[in-house]
């Protein structure tokens, strides 16, 4: 079987205003980015109009199946070093594929979220996937549900529900989690004979997995351009009608790297490559069939594509703890869902997400080739130009989409931008604020806003040849539920199975990491995982802590960290 991806089109079309300098690329499906000089009569010398650039098409990508035995090799697979052994073939790597299922055993239909993993460790039973797919809410809400695993014994065959599992280790930034394999599922243990209850004095226990673990390789040494070979399960259907879930592969290509402020210089490949949902948390490998990444979405959607990869050097201190022993039970950390990231709005809702926009210094190439490095928010008061970045998923096309810019405050028409969305369900947009005045864009702090629908769904600010004032936390509120306009209702008591700690902030544009600590009597009851900071600079957020078996008497305090930095902290007494 083979899923043809779509063709996709990009047709960006800004408005041009009072003698405004823009370029217009027009990107076919492939990479997927679009860049273009944004020039207007603020910027002396803009006066000109560029030439549109078309950037080249690249073939569509297709999901092959996996057809051949383990013990043949599959045409083009090839090894990273031609002079030594041959790589695993595409059927060898499906046997260390999983698919992932988290179950609710009262719901219709059971299933609850499904993707892909794979094996990294065989004899102690873990599972690398996206975090996404596994970690239950901190609300309690999935208390009930279990994870099944289904392993590919077999080449080219369905995969077989064969375990349990409980997630052992969860990175909040990367949205990485490990699972560990706790026993066979009943109906996956074969059926016993009286030799077996004859020998099992002396027989050894056997292993939880019969597949092999995958080979972990060196993410950092890949460029633009490489090979890439990503496994997945295209994922059940909604309905839950049984649809065929044989592991797929795809031959992509590595179209960049990104960066992002809390996970560091090498957070995302990106690919041209548009995979279904069920290949989430799915294994993607280099030429010579290691391990480099993993697949994943901006969020959990069985309407999105699968096409950004987190490397697996982000996962490698999780397979460590996993190993040691893991985690209890970790669970997403309970705190404000974020809006508009860069904003402390409330949820938008929808299935449209937008990141938020990430400047860089310096860019390389044009159109869908173009990459920025040197990222940040704060930049000289010379910087020839400004580049940024945003990803969109789950737009549809049509939508219009536009860009504003302000500078210290003050809406800047002729620099925004208002288009239709033609780019599918996933896309990374790329751009540049620039000037042809040695000087630069004017000092101050810019602000882009992105819109979709008609909703405000991200922002950010750069700031040029200024400094920010630092973060501060305040004024804080405490309850147990949120109230219809977002603030705190119902004070907390004695058994209550949440609180929630609302509390306002300022200056915290460059902030990039947010945890809090909750102490009961002077003693930590409770440290929440680092999450990627989305309030942006100012405005009001909440925390909080689940307790299912109740909150005792006694002082409880809270405390709010930002990069580590204790900024605030408050309590409060149930007697």
């Amino acid at each position: 079987m083979s899923r043809p991806l779509p063709a996709l089109t990009l047709e960006r079309r800004p408005q041009v205003r009072n003698g405004v300098s823009r370029l217009l690329l027009v990107l076919l499906a492939a990479l997927l980015a679009l860049a273009c000089d944004r020039a207007a009569e603020l910027i002396p010398g803009s006066d000109e109009t560029p030439t549109p650039t078309p950037t080249p098409a690249a073939a569509n990508r297709t999901h092959t199946p996996i057809v051949a035995p383990a013990a043949l090799r599959i045409s083009g697979s090839a090894a990273a070093n031609p002079s030594g052994p041959p790589a695993p073939s595409d059927a060898d790597l499906a046997r260390s594929v999983v698919q992932v299922r988290v179950v609710d055993a009262e719901g219709v239909p059971h299933t609850v979220r499904d993707g892909s993993g794979v094996i990294v460790d065989r004899e102690e039973g873990l599972i690398l996937t996206s975090a996404l797919v596994v970690v239950r809410p901190g609300d309690g809400s999935e208390e009930g549900y279990e994870i099944q695993v289904a392993t590919n014994p077999l080449p080219g065959g369905e995969p077989r529900l064969t375990h349990s599992a409980v997630v052992v280790a969860y990175d909040a930034i990367s949205e990485l989690a490990v699972l560990r394999l706790t026993g066979r599922l009943a109906e996956a243990e074969p059926v016993a004979t009286q030799s077996d209850n004859e020998d099992s004095d002396d027989a050894a226990e056997p292993p939880l997995l019969d597949e092999p673990a995958a080979t972990i390789g060196d993410a950092g040494v890949l460029k633009r351009g490489d090979p890439l070979r990503m496994f997945g399960h295209p994922g059940l259907h909604p309905s839950g009608a049984d649809t065929p879930q044989a592991v797929m592969v795809t031959v992509a290509t590595l179209v960049g790297v990104r960066a992002e402020p809390a996970a560091g210089e090498l957070a995302w490949f990106t690919t041209e490559a548009r995979l279904p949902h069920g290949n989430a948390g799915g294994p993607v490998f280099n030429s010579g069939g290691e391990l480099v990444g993993i697949s994943t979405q901006l969020v959990y959607s069985l309407n999105a594509p699968v096409s950004h990869v987190r490397p697996v050097v982000l996962a490698e201190d999780l397979i460590a703890r996993a190993s040691a022993g893991g985690d209890e039970r970790p669970t997403r950390p309970l705190m404000h869902p974020g809006g508009a990231p860069g904003t402390s709005l409330p949820g938008v809702s929808g299935d449209i997400t937008v990141t938020q926009p990430l400047f860089a210094l310096e860019a390389l190439g044009e159109g869908g080739s173009r990459a920025l490095f040197d990222y940040g928010r704060l930049f000289p008061a010379a910087a020839p130009e400004l580049n940024y970045e945003f990803v969109v998923q789950g737009a549809p096309d049509g939508a219009p989409v536009q860009e504003l810019w302000f500078l210290d405050g003050v809406f800047q028409d002729d620099l925004s931008a208002t288009y239709n969305w033609r780019l599918g369900a996933f896309a990374l947009v790329s751009d540049r604020l620039a000037s042809p005045n040695p000087a630069g864009p004017p000092t101050g702090v810019w602000r882009l806003e992105v819109w979709v629908n008609g909703s405000l769904r991200a922002a950010s600010r750069a700031y040029l040849g200024v400094q920010p004032p630092g973060p501060s936390v305040s004024d804080f509120a405490f309850g147990t539920r949120l109230s219809p306009t977002y603030g705190p209702a119902d004070l907390p008591t004695v058994g209550a199975e949440q609180v929630l700690a609302f509390f306002e902030y300022e200056g915290a544009s460059l902030v990039e990491r947010l945890s809090w600590a909750v102490y009961h009597n002077n003693r930590e009851y409770y440290r929440s995982p680092e999450v990627e900071w989305r309030g942006g600079p100012n405005g009001v957020w909440w925390v909080g802590m689940y307790e299912p078996d109740g909150l005792e008497r006694g002082l409880w305090r809270f405390q709010i960290l930002f990069d580590g930095v204790v900024q605030g902290t408050d309590s409060f007494t149930l007697r």
